[in-house]
């Protein structure tokens, strides 16, 4: 898989991403680095704990590590929920969004993945 097309199907700002790291090897490197990220499970050890405060702490980071990454689709519900947790504090019910995140981020994991295993430039 070519990581444009990785990108086109992450629905991704590849020319972003680009952009910032300047070299396609770069991102491919990053990206496939992002496979080893712990935040997303340890948001969800935060959200079962009630540790709002952790909890924010651990999707603030996906979103930066997605918003760098060029990964936009996953950073934007990343970001709605860390409005929700603001202030490590839980403003709303926010299991819909969590849903939303867990399907976009096996999405993005299942995507980058099939590149890892095949990546073209």
């Amino acid at each position: 898989m070519r990581l444009v097309d990785c990108y086109e199907q992450l629905e991704g700002d590849y020319s972003g991403v680009i952009s910032r790291l300047m070299k396609e090897s770069l991102v491919s490197k990053f990206l496939i680095m992002f496979l080893k990220d712990t935040q997303f499970n340890e948001f969800h050890s935060s959200l079962s704990e009630k540790n709002w405060e952790n909890a924010f702490r651990n999707i603030h980071t996906l979103k930066g590590t997605c918003l760098n990454l060029g990964i936009s689709k996953l950073a934007s519900i990343a970001s709605e929920i860390t409005e929700e947790l603001r202030g490590g504090v839980k403003r709303s019910d926010i299991t819909d969004r969590v849903k939303l995140l867990d399907a976009e981020y096996q999405k993005t994991v299942d995507l980058i993945k099939e590149y890892s295993e095949n990546p073209e430039f």
